[in-house]
């Protein structure tokens, strides 16, 4: 799925993302990607996108490369998310981009990146992700 492609409302996971103007991109083979437009909205005082914002996309990158991964009736849940702020992002377009490095028993390990849009790093990270089953139609285990 291209970036154009992945543009519309409808085709967004959840409230939340769009909420932030986040729009989804690959999702496949253990690799997520998620774009975002840079508006006034993201920004702090300073005039730099926002760091919390910056680690919900990343996030949102993360949970697209682990969907490519999991098995039928499986769900995934961030656990852990380290982010390194490398430089500030001021304007443009912002891709997320997460490759699944692990993936164990219920533990999915990936590192994420964020560029800008000219190529340069904003930021890395690692993350970690736990698979979860959805309790109204799992049996509970004893």
């Amino acid at each position: 799925m291209t970036q154009q492609e992945a543009s519309s409302p409808a085709e967004q996971d959840g409230p939340f993302a769009e909420l932030l103007d986040i729009r989804p991109g690959e999702s496949a083979n253990g690799v997520g990607t998620a774009f975002m437009t840079v508006a006034d909205k993201h920004r702090q005082r300073a005039g730099a996108v926002q760091g919390g914002i910056l680690v919900a996309l990343a996030d949102y990158a993360f949970f697209r490369a682990c969907r490519s991964v999991l098995k039928e009736g499986e769900h995934a849940v961030t656990i852990e998310l380290k982010l390194n702020f490398i430089a500030p992002a001021r304007e443009g377009e912002l891709t997320a981009r997460t490759n699944i490095k692990s993936r164990g028993g219920r533990i999915i390990v990936g590192d994420m990146e964020i560029t800008g849009p000219d190529g340069s790093l904003i930021a890395t990270g690692l993350g970690t992700y736990m698979t979860v089953y959805d309790r109204r139609t799992t049996p509970k285990l004893d």
